[in-house]
């Protein structure tokens, strides 16, 4: 069944009118069902997407929850010691603070290294990351040369130091690894 076309202006019989409200009709129903199909099938979609959207968040909460478990661990073996520590490297140069409370306000020990290399050979003034709290810290630089025995490594000391810095003679063109630790 199809629309019967009628002319603009002219009249139309009961008999095609009815048809063409038969057909229209016809066709709300056929599109009523093929919606609310379409509809039973994205209200089904909704629900399968929200219970995966929930078992999702199941899934991050316990997810987070033994991650916060596992921090909880980690923050106390550092507290069962009494040792809290900050690390940090920027480049070659690096330190590891070590502090008796937890809000790293008292720290009780400092390590701190790097690289050296100079171009020339001269007095080096090397600056620390990290400042010690006096001068009663140890600080040794070394650099190896290769020999048929392999790489040899001699510890050399610093000629003066301060809390924020130490001064060597440097070798030209020779990179040397430093290390100091203390409070």
């Amino acid at each position: 069944m199809a629309l019967t076309e009628i002319e603009y202006g002219s009249l139309a019989s009961s008999s095609v009118l009815n048809k063409n409200f038969q057909y229209l009709d016809d066709r709300i129903s056929s599109l009523s069902e093929v919606h609310a199909t379409d509809l039973a099938s994205i209200n089904s979609n909704i629900v399968t997407i929200n219970n995966s959207l929930s078992d999702f968040n199941e899934e991050t909460n316990s997810s987070v929850e033994e991650i916060n478990t596992k921090l909880n661990e980690f923050d106390t073996s550092f507290s069962e010691n009494g040792l809290y520590i900050t690390l940090y490297k920027n480049g070659s140069s690096w330190y590891r603070e070590y502090f008796s409370d937890k809000e790293k306000k008292n720290r009780v020990w400092l390590e701190q290294g790097g690289i050296i290399t100079s171009s020339r050979e001269n007095t080096y003034v090397l600056k620390f990351l990290k400042n010690f709290s006096n001068t009663n810290y140890c600080i040794f630089k070394n650099y190896g040369f290769w020999s048929s025995g392999g790489v040899a490594a001699y510890w050399m000391g610093f000629v003066s130091k301060t809390v924020s810095s130490a001064q060597t003679q440097s070798n030209a063109g020779v990179t040397e690894n430093w290390y100091a630790c203390g409070s």
